[in-house]
């Protein structure tokens, strides 16, 4: 069976943007140059909340020592399914893992290698998405 699920990908244009406070969404960070540094969800916890350096605080310190990038863009990630399917905290670990797997970021570890597979998913990024590459198919 196929899970088709869109994910429309918005830029945050200043602190002030409604798009912090989202949950049950994916968000990416950008340097300025394109490059996609980190793909993430946010379920439990807002957009703002998953960003605060104390959440992550590994990868903060690691971006500004090893990549010298201090400035960064958001986008978050709206998820649309299709008719019938419903979003669960699962489903959205699974399109994470997926793009995380086929874009490789720099600042993901998890996935990179290997993943669980979601036979029939298909994700089709939108908007704001900066890479080459917009439809991931996961393996059947």
């Amino acid at each position: 069976m196929s899970v088709g699920v869109f994910v429309h990908w918005r830029g945050l244009a200043d602190d002030t943007d409604d798009g912090w406070d989202q949950l049950r969404c994916l968000y990416a960070y950008w340097a300025h140059n394109g490059e996609l540094l980190y793909i993430g969800k946010a379920w439990g916890k807002t957009v703002r909340e998953r960003w605060r350096r104390e959440a992550k605080a590994h990868f903060w310190s690691d971006l500004e020592r090893d990549r010298r990038l201090f400035e960064h863009g958001v986008t978050v990630g709206t998820i649309g399914l299709m008719r019938n399917e419903r979003l669960t905290e699962q489903l959205l670990s699974d399109v994470e893992s997926l793009l995380i797997n086929r874009t490789q970021p720099w600042g993901n570890i998890q996935c990179q290698i290997s993943r669980i597979v979601r036979p029939g998913l298909i994700v089709n990024c939108r908007g704001d998405w900066s890479e080459r590459r917009c439809v991931f198919r996961d393996a059947a």
